[in-house]
């Protein structure tokens, strides 16, 4: 399986993007996306969003979410940078990670952890190949 995230929107503090499941090209799942505003950063504590590109994932037990969550990290990105996806509706409850609902307006995305929920219960136990992370031009 592969995930993708297209960033599309600028909102205030945050970036709105639509994530994507796909299995041998067959679309398994869509949601919309919350992020800190960019500009990207690989630096650690700024609460910006990640750099676009290629991320490996592994499921983490976050203390912080009460759940298991999936981890994102690369050559850049570094495991102990915890970007993680996870429930949360606003760009206050971001803390640098990537926040899933299903939709999205001025303030962030609609209805998280249902979304966060069915999200997990298609990804538990898959082999994802790698999550790809696109900006639309001006994004």
């Amino acid at each position: 399986m592969r995930i993708k995230i297209n960033r599309f929107k600028n909102i205030h503090d945050g970036t709105i993007g639509k994530l994507t499941i796909t299995d041998d090209g067959k679309r398994l799942f869509e949601c919309f996306t919350l992020e800190p505003a960019g500009a990207d950063t690989t630096e650690r504590g700024k609460d910006r969003r990640i750099p676009a590109g290629r991320y490996q994932m592994e499921w983490y037990a976050s203390p912080s979410q009460k759940r298991m969550c999936p981890l994102l990290y690369s050559e850049l990105v570094p495991k102990e940078r915890y970007i993680l996806i996870h429930p949360g509706n606003f760009p206050k409850d971001t803390a640098g990670c990537i926040l899933v609902g299903d939709g999205y307006n001025a303030a962030g995305v609609s209805n998280s952890v249902r979304t966060y929920n069915s999200f997990f219960k298609i990804c538990t136990g898959k082999h994802i190949e790698f999550i790809e992370i696109t900006n639309e031009e001006g994004i």
